[in-house]
């Protein structure tokens, strides 16, 4: 008996001991990072070398010739620039469509034949490839069964598995029909296994704190639903967004039309999907309300990647051509003062893998127009923004310590973003090493 009180008590003193220690605050671990040529993201420019003292997983000062404290790891990267860790502000890690393929195949071959567990798993290794290739962040919105992005999150962040910071949506609400092509019968439920079908205001209202409660960071709604003819209401919008700025939660919506966006916008959306077909009064409004575009057009080598498995491939010039009208509605956005945030939408099978999609994505901005510097920003400064937390697309003091590195100015042309030298995520390393970077 005494023998086993004392198992007992050793026990509990073993549970108790982590816990004390935590209480008496062990000082996180501190690193020193020396960059050879930092990117100001929000100035849009390089301010040339930095020291960036980083405690736990934040950034707690900036500057030139900063001393390590004694017991930091020292990061020489010296002879690499460094950029905030990219943010990829439209994703699907739960979604891959083949060509071809409708949205109702793909969600009975993810919701019957292959289930939850293999769809997260694959979901898994595509967030890899993300932290891979220096995105740090992504929003993902919907198209991920019954909340499994949130469950990826969650994974992630408990170091189960390794992966982007996810601000993840669970089920976009939207109107009868989802996006999926008209299906007569559903006997298997697809749609709702995928969306959350929006049946007037207080639905919508009911659907946000739903979405909320089980630890949704943003809101994807669609005003329409193509190739569905069926469009939320003006009032369930209103409710929507209402409802989501109640919890301070920003909203995206999926809007291809002008009627679509407008209604979005003056609902009092956060950003603005796709825009495909956006008049110069609908940007303008956009600008003065502050609503982020997210243009989610390839690049050309994207275009050529997508198309090299057609049975009769078209010529690269006219492919190029097809990819005019999306720059043209980038440019007319920039020049009205709308704000540009990446995003991929990748969802389709591409052999090099979501995150060099992503990174390909930035050439599309800049094939359309813009400079790698604002480009870079896209992907930086105003992702973060968008997604409503300020630590993001930063390197400041309190910022997270998400960095790059890169071989040499990536403000000069985006090249070196194909080969990053090291990507760090709160605070430590997550893929690559100093050795190419120091001095």
């Amino acid at each position: 008996m005494i023998r086993f009180a004392s198992a007992v008590s050793a026990l509990a003193l073993a549970v108790c001991l982590p816990a004390v220690a935590m209480a008496q605050g062990a000082p996180p671990p501190q690193v020193l990072v020396r960059a050879g040529n930092l990117f100001d993201s929000a100035a849009g420019r390089m301010v040339g070398p930095r020291d960036l003292l980083i405690r736990g997983e934040r950034v707690v000062e900036v500057g030139q010739g900063l001393t390590a404290p004694e017991g930091a790891t020292v990061i020489d990267l010296s002879r690499c620039s460094v950029i905030p860790g990219m943010i990829d502000g439209h994703t699907h890690l739960l979604l891959e469509q083949p060509n071809g393929q409708g949205l109702s195949d793909v969600a009975a071959r993810d919701q019957s034949r292959d289930g939850d567990v293999y769809r997260a798993l694959t979901g898994a290794q595509r967030a890899r490839q993300y932290l891979d290739a220096g995105f740090t962040a992504v929003r993902d919105l919907g198209n991920s069964g019954r909340f499994l992005d949130l469950m990826l999150e969650r994974a992630i962040n408990d170091g189960r598995v390794a992966g982007p910071r996810i601000y993840g949506s669970g089920p976009g609400l939207a109107p009868a029909g989802g996006q999926m092509e008209p299906l007569a019968a559903d006997p298997h439920d697809l749609v709702n296994g995928e969306y959350r079908i929006i049946t007037g205001a207080d639905d919508a209202r009911a659907a946000v704190r739903d979405a909320i409660a089980r630890g949704a960071d943003v809101i994807k709604m669609y005003p329409e639903a193509t190739p569905q003819r069926t469009r939320l209401s003006v009032e369930e919008m209103a409710a929507i967004v209402a409802e989501a700025r109640r919890h301070d939660i920003p909203v995206a919506a999926h809007a291809t039309s002008d009627a679509s966006i407008r209604e979005a916008v003056e609902a009092g959306v956060t950003s603005i999907e796709h825009a495909y077909e956006v008049s110069d009064e609908t940007l303008r409004l956009m600008a003065a309300k502050g609503v982020w575009l997210v243009p989610t057009d390839p690049s050309l080598e994207m275009a050529m990647e997508f198309t090299s498995s057609w049975p009769e491939r078209p010529p690269q010039e006219e492919i190029d051509r097809h990819l005019q009208a999306g720059r043209d509605r980038l440019m007319r956005a920039h020049r009205s003062g709308v704000r540009i945030a990446l995003g991929s939408d990748l969802y389709l099978p591409y052999a090099p893998g979501r995150g060099s999609g992503s990174r390909a994505t930035l050439d599309g901005y800049v094939e359309a127009g813009l400079t790698p510097a604002q480009a870079l920003q896209a992907a930086t400064w105003e992702a973060g923004r968008m997604l409503g937390d300020d630590a993001l697309g930063v390197l400041r003091p309190r910022s997270w310590a998400d960095l790059v590195a890169v071989d040499g100015d990536p403000t000069q042309g985006l090249g070196p973003l194909r080969t990053p030298r090291l990507v760090m995520k709160g605070g430590e390393v997550a893929a690559g090493d100093a050795a190419a970077c120091s001095g």
